[in-house]
């Protein structure tokens, strides 16, 4: 005997057909359900990385020190105006002056050319020369090609010789200073003409003071010591 199986019988849809399943509109609010949390994630993370940023900056000590205001050439004496206090933020170990130490910069001369920014160090400045017991300074205005240089400034070494004259063709040592150190140059008159003071021993001075009478003196720039 053979017993046909027949498809039950759905209930009646009134001639509509079931309702699926709305996918897109199921995953058009899940997503929008997550925008708010991404941006708070967000936001949270840039909080954290500004508070990091923060407490990194305020927890490293920051010191004032002295820098240059404006440019300083070779051999110009530093004032209060050329001078400012700026904050450094480092652990290296630098030679650098505190704002309280600018009585060592002021009422000094530059050893090198020195831009505006720089950080000052004990290094770049020297004091003027001041007149010790045998020890005299002379003057001296000098044409172009009596001096080396037009660059030539305060603590620059120059040896100091006679040449022949008119009045005097035959000299003995021409050699009147081996090593006399400038402590001030100056420009005088519109043809390059320069007025350089020398520091000699009283004698050399002595010497190169006659020799100069007779317009007999030529620089010489040496290294120094």
């Amino acid at each position: 005997m053979t017993t046909t199986l027949r498809p039950a019988k759905r209930p009646p849809t009134n001639g509509n057909s079931p309702h699926p399943f709305d996918l897109d509109q199921a995953t058009g609010a899940q997503g929008r359900r997550r925008v708010p949390e991404i941006t708070v994630g967000l936001f949270l993370v840039a909080l954290f990385a500004l508070g990091g940023t923060w407490f990194y900056a305020n927890s490293t000590d920051r010191d004032a020190v002295l820098s240059l205001r404006n440019p300083v050439e070779r051999g110009q004496v530093i004032t209060v105006d050329d001078l400012q206090v700026v904050q450094i933020n480092t652990d290296d170990a630098l030679n650098v002056l505190p704002r309280e130490q600018s009585g060592a910069v002021v009422g000094r001369i530059a050893l090198h050319d020195l831009s505006a920014g720089t950080l000052v160090t004990p290094d770049q400045v020297a004091q003027s020369a001041a007149i010790v017991p045998g020890e005299g300074i002379v003057g001296l205005a000098l044409d172009p090609g009596e001096y080396p240089s037009l660059s030539m400034r305060p603590g620059d070494i120059v040896r100091v010789v006679e040449v022949p004259g008119s009045s005097n063709p035959d000299i003995g040592e021409p050699v009147l200073a081996e090593a006399a150190e400038v402590v001030d140059v100056a420009p005088i008159g519109v043809q390059n003409q320069l007025f350089v003071s020398l520091a000699l021993s009283t004698a050399e001075a002595d010497a190169v003071a006659r020799a100069a009478a007779d317009d007999r003196i030529r620089l010489i720039q040496v290294a120094g010591e």
